[in-house]
């Protein structure tokens, strides 16, 4: 009658609505049994990339890769590369290309996507001028998987419109089904005073007195497979109304000064941050 899965579960034997009495302990005292809809993770995988602008680093075995968008030419009166930083995704840069299901067994794809990172870096020259905000896009196309990541068998689609008036459509169903979070940063980033290495394929290469920034970037991808499903849970009732909020009196810097914590005015001993096997012996 029902359709289960491999794990037992499938379509809820209960009905949402009110818990009899004789059931409630059976639910953790819940009150009634709710039916929602919630984005539910059917599978997830993590990449780790450390990518690298200098193309004698890279080691594909150890997770090193070589990406040409980190290196690049740059005016040799360059001294430093001061306070390189991620700013996040480039907006509308994360596509997904493809979802290619796996031989024998359809629900379990290969995932391609593409985004872009945007990146802001300092320059300090010799004269002892600092160029800031000089921006460096990050593009990046990966494929991962297999995932589990099955087809909705209903069409979900629903038109949103915003306190403007304006209507918001959806976006491309692939979008919806695949997720990305990222957390990514600068490693490194360097000055190459000598000529580039003619090893690496750079098109400044066979020019003389060119100098080059050498970046390195450590990316955390998180891809998630997500389907919209209806999930009968126990639910206590509605949530309470809020604490009401505190209004911050307006107060001097000085008020905030006196209840400040003095400072530690002498360096940590070796035992405040050293622990582990023999300390105290």
């Amino acid at each position: 009658m029902y359709k289960q899965t491999p794990s037992g579960c499938g379509i809820s034997l209960y009905t949402p609505g009110v818990i009899p009495e004789e059931l409630r302990e059976q639910f953790g005292n819940a009150c009634e049994l709710v039916c929602v809809q919630v984005p539910k993770v059917y599978d997830s995988c993590l990449l780790r990339l450390c990518l690298v602008g200098d193309c004698k680093e890279e080691d594909r075995s150890q997770g090193i890769v070589f990406d040409s968008d980190l290196r690049f030419r740059i005016d040799c009166s360059a001294e430093e590369i001061i306070n390189p930083r991620v700013e996040g995704l480039v907006p509308d840069s994360f596509r997904v290309i493809s979802k290619r299901p796996v031989s024998g067994d359809p629900d379990r794809k290969l995932i391609t996507y593409t985004y872009a990172l945007r990146i802001l870096y300092d320059i300090l020259f010799d004269d002892g001028t600092i160029s800031e905000d000089n921006e460096l896009i990050l593009r990046r196309t990966e494929t991962v998987g297999p995932l589990y990541c099955p087809e909705s068998v209903a069409i979900i689609r629903e038109t949103k419109i915003d306190q403007s008036g304006t209507i918001r459509y959806p976006k491309d169903a692939d979008d919806e089904i695949i997720k990305l979070e990222i957390i990514a940063r600068v490693l490194d980033a360097q000055v190459v005073k000598e000529n580039c290495d003619t090893t690496c394929p750079d098109p400044y290469d066979a020019y003389e007195n060119v100098c080059c920034v050498v970046f390195t970037v450590g990316i955390y991808n998180i891809i998630k497979c997500e389907l919209e499903v209806q999930l009968v849970i126990p639910a206590f009732g509605f949530c309470p109304p809020p604490a009401p909020c505190e209004r911050r009196p307006d107060r001097t810097p000085c008020e905030d000064f006196n209840e400040e914590l003095p400072p530690e005015f002498f360096p940590p001993q070796l035992d405040d941050f050293i622990t582990g096997p023999g300390i105290g012996f």
